[in-house]
């Protein structure tokens, strides 16, 4: 952290910069009135240019996933005026009240999904962009769900606590991730899980989807789905998901091999870590991985742009899969939909047969449909949904699908 205040640096950098510049100028004979106007002109510009740099940050220790040695790192406030919030808390629409969310939520509109232990929900973009942060209780577990639209991050995190915990934004950011606290005052790096200011371990990820609201409410029929009452109808950051713009302070890649705004599905188990970002997915939408010492299955359904990994082993087996049904790409081979997105794209869901029993198996879900391993689930993996500049800064040494590696033989 700075030793000196922030706005003391600040005013010191000001000072030094006029007095500097309105010397320089009684040399050339311009000590004037108009001198000493362009001097604090220059104080001015030279101050905002190291505040829009982050130099009056503070700065914190984080040590980065899957690297040893901790690193300095800037905690900045974000930039733009604070986002109105509803006053009111979420409404949720019921499984019964499913004509109610198809009035409400288009077909292509992106969503966020949680399923613990067969108790579905989804929480549109748009409803999520004004909100951040839906808390949750499943039994004796406390579950909140967070949305990052800078990094395109959703992340689900467990919290051990006797009391209903209560997590928010502060306005900074680190490496472009949204910081939260609590009421105790942690600081929780959204995108990773870590704490900045205890000795506390990562917070416990449970799976997150990120799909669109056909392909969800299709497979989980008696989801319930967070009401946009009180939100505008479309993802007021639309614009930003398909600008050239990296985060809120801008910030290129780490690995340049992908675009820094690609979409990618990020895997970490034990101290290994891997990226698949979505524009390899669409040409190789299904790999058999090994991470961690976990056999592990990466799928995209393409028509709706999801993109998930499971463990491939059940009941001692470990699988392999191919296609058991047409995998056809979305009409303009995006991942991330917005308001242009034609409603009328035809879903049918992806399924899979496994090469051991013959079973099939619904992508989406994991779940066995028929065949002697009928009523199986695989088990899903917390896989981290974010923009490729974001994934690449926090996991500088994770392995990376490249953009040439050639299909496996079972994508057909």
């Amino acid at each position: 952290m700075h030793r000196i205040n922030p706005r003391i640096l600040a005013v010191c950098a000001f000072v030094i910069t006029a007095a500097v510049g309105f010397g320089v100028l009684a040399l050339m004979g311009a000590a004037d009135a108009f001198g000493a106007l362009l001097s604090v002109w220059l104080g001015f510009f030279v101050v905002f240019a190291l505040y829009r740099f982050g130099f009056f940050a503070e700065r914190v220790l984080i040590t980065l996933p899957g690297t040893s040695a901790p690193r300095v790192e800037k905690l900045r406030r974000t930039t733009g005026g604070a986002r109105l919030r509803p006053s009111t808390e979420p409404r949720y629409l019921s499984a019964e009240e499913a004509n109610a969310a198809d009035d409400e939520v288009q077909p292509e509109d992106r969503v966020i999904d949680i399923d613990v232990d067969g108790y579905a929900i989804a929480y549109p973009l748009a409803a999520m962009s004004i909100r951040d942060i839906a808390h949750e209780t499943f039994g004796d577990m406390h579950v909140f769900v967070s949305w990052w639209p800078v990094e395109y991050s959703a992340r689900a995190f467990v919290i051990e606590s006797d009391d209903e915990p209560s997590m928010s934004q502060l306005r900074k950011t680190l490496l472009n991730s949204s910081v939260l606290t609590n009421e105790t005052g942690d600081l929780l790096v959204q995108f990773t899980g870590q704490t900045l200011n205890s000795d506390s371990d990562r917070l416990k990820q449970i799976p997150v989807v990120m799909t669109n609201w056909r392909a969800w409410s299709a497979a989980h029929p008696k989801t319930e789905v967070m009401s946009l009452e009180g939100a505008v109808e479309q993802d007021i950051f639309e614009r930003y998901y398909v600008s050239n713009r990296s985060g809120l302070h801008q910030q290129s890649a780490h690995d340049r091999r992908w675009h820094d705004k690609d979409t990618t599905l990020g895997i970490e188990l034990g101290d290994e870590a891997k990226a698949f970002p979505y524009p390899a997915l669409i040409e190789r939408p299904l790999l058999h991985e090994e991470i961690g010492g976990i056999p592990v299955l990466v799928l995209q359904e393409r028509i709706s742009a999801t993109a998930l990994a499971f463990r491939r082993d059940v009941k001692g087996k470990t699988l392999t899969f191919q296609p058991d049904s047409r995998n056809p790409r979305r009409p303009d081979n995006v991942a991330v939909a917005t308001s242009d997105t034609p409603r009328s794209v035809h879903y049918e869901p992806w399924f899979l047969k496994d090469t051991q029993t013959g079973s099939r198996w619904r992508a989406i879900t994991g779940e066995c449909v028929s065949g002697e391993l009928k009523g199986e689930r695989l088990e899903m993996l917390p896989a981290q949904v974010g923009f490729w500049f974001a994934w690449s800064r926090f996991y500088p040494n994770a392995r990376v699908l490249p953009p040439d590696s050639p299909p496996e033989k079972t994508d057909q």
